[in-house]
């Protein structure tokens, strides 16, 4: 206790001698503001063996939560609309798996476990027509004509192969896709040699699931389909069959958890009703079950997520000393590691309408394994790309695109969750061309201490996406998605263009 009263008093210090004076050269000021002793104190706490690994739903996350918010305080932030403090509750649930279903196609049935698993989903009955569309593009998906139907398509894209990442990485977006076309569910004909059917159950069928809580009864279901030679299967991809879903079993218990918000207001009289969120999750994967005695157990997730939440934390002191023209929304994000839980809440939840939200710049990363670059997921997608270029060539890194689009990185982190609501949504991460070795050995592993972080890149890394931000904030153009991205026509909708 002695030792953490201490550490909170000496940050105190370090941070309350800093006073807003007028901006001159923003790069020199983001220079000096943003200090490695400062970045170095911040990863060290929140990435610390006490924190346990920031497990969603744990004691230590909470703790992260209060420093968080203890720190937009000192910096000045203000609460957002309708909160009386700094903490958004976040509706999170544990699901016990089903224990039964079963699954009617044509003649034939299938059994839960045996023969399907619900990826996500509640118990419910449904009976209605079923109708493929292939690997279920959105463009197929728009062909078929799939309202009110239980869509069935093959498991990953026409490109994956069979690749178990790459199926894993294309069910949410598929499944987005689904629902935004009015489907009734999701079934995936799961077909992957790599994955045999009885690790898929083990995994997905017989572990309880951190969900957002939800009220409804039924909802639509994400089925995993083994393949097979039984007819109903044959027949489906000619056309359409009738049939029925039975799940049953699933319960509940609430997990509490909480997104910190603070807020800064624009300065110009126009602008200042525009937003930009900056958002980090700040959570991890906790403790390592049933581990070796004598080994390290705990994921510190210093690259996952606390370089993130150090980003955020920089840009949140910087503009509260220098208030840009449009006024901008922290988020610091629960859940991730679970799903992308808490943007999916705030995103149905919003603080601020996301009509009034025009861009959403994350940061979050797997790790680097070059220290030349900042790797700007997204970025080709919007306008914002000459202000990101220009804000990492001030500190001397270049930014470039996703290498490893076969990672479907864009939707596995929050900025997934507010660009299906169309709002312009891209992510900041350390220099990766690869996910190799170097970066392996530390993703979500036990080694990503902060003591194995390259402090010389990560302060570049830092004030440049400080500076990207002021950039965003301040310019007099919105960000928004190029012509022709798959957002776009969402964006159309949310803003009513």
């Amino acid at each position: 206790m002695t030792n953490l009263k201490n550490y909170m008093l000496l940050l105190t210090l370090v941070i309350l001698p800093t006073l807003t004076f007028a901006q001159k050269n923003p790069v020199a000021e983001v220079t000096r503001l943003i200090t490695p002793a400062e970045v170095e104190a911040n990863l060290t706490f929140l990435a610390s063996d006490e924190m346990r690994g920031r497990d969603t739903g744990s004691p230590e996350i909470d703790i992260a939560a209060n420093y968080i918010a203890a720190l937009y305080k000192i910096y000045g932030l203000k609460t957002a609309p309708g909160l009386s403090n700094y903490f958004q509750p976040v509706a999170l649930e544990n699901a016990h798996p089903a224990k039964a279903g079963e699954l009617s196609l044509g003649g034939d049935v299938f059994k839960f476990k045996d023969d399907f698993i619900l990826f996500e989903g509640e118990n419910q009955e449904w009976k209605g027509e079923f109708v493929y569309v292939g690997y279920g593009s959105l463009e197929e998906l728009k062909q078929a004509n799939v309202k009110g139907k239980m869509v069935i398509a093959l498991a990953g894209t026409k490109d994956s192969g069979g690749n178990p990442m790459a199926i894993f990485s294309a069910a949410g977006g598929k499944f987005q896709d689904a629902k935004n076309e009015g489907a009734a569910g999701l079934i995936e004909i799961f077909a992957s040699p790599q994955v045999p059917w009885p690790a898929l159950v083990n995994y997905f069928a017989n572990n309880i699931t951190m969900r957002v809580k939800t009220n409804s009864s039924g909802g639509s279901p994400h089925v995993w389909l083994k393949d097979s030679d039984a007819e109903g299967l044959k027949k489906i991809k000619d056309g359409s069959l009738a049939g029925s879903l039975k799940i049953e079993g699933i319960t509940t218990e609430a997990v509490p958890s909480k997104n910190v918000i603070g807020m800064i207001e624009g300065t110009d009289a126009k602008l200042k009703s525009e937003f930009l969120v900056v958002s980090a999750h700040y959570d991890h994967v906790g403790v390592q079950k049933n581990a070796q005695p004598g080994k390290d157990s705990i994921f510190n997730g210093a690259r996952d997520n606390a370089i993130g939440v150090v980003g955020l934390l920089a840009t949140a002191k910087y503009l509260a000393q220098y208030p840009p023209k449009r006024s901008v929304l922290f988020i610091a994000l629960t859940g991730e590691e679970k799903g992308l839980l808490g943007s999916k809440y705030y995103a149905e939840n919003p603080i601020v309408p996301l009509n009034k939200t025009v861009f959403n710049f994350n940061c979050d990363g797997a790790g680097y394994n070059d220290v030349t670059l900042a790797t700007v997921i997204g970025m080709e997608r919007t306008t914002a790309e000459a202000d990101l270029t220009k804000a990492c060539s001030a500190f001397g890194i270049k930014a470039i695109v996703d290498p490893v689009p076969e990672q479907n990185l864009f939707e596995r982190s929050d900025n997934y969750n507010f660009a299906v609501k169309g709002v312009p949504a891209i992510t900041f991460a350390p220099g990766t061309t690869a996910f190799d070795e170097e970066l392996l050995k530390y993703y979500h592993q036990p080694a990503d201490e902060v003591s194995s972080l390259d402090f010389n890149y990560l302060i570049k890394y830092f004030r440049a996406y400080v500076y990207a931000n002021v950039l965003l904030a301040n310019n007099p153009s919105a960000p928004v998605w190029k012509a022709g991205d798959k957002f776009e026509a969402e964006a159309k909708k949310l803003y009513g263009k």
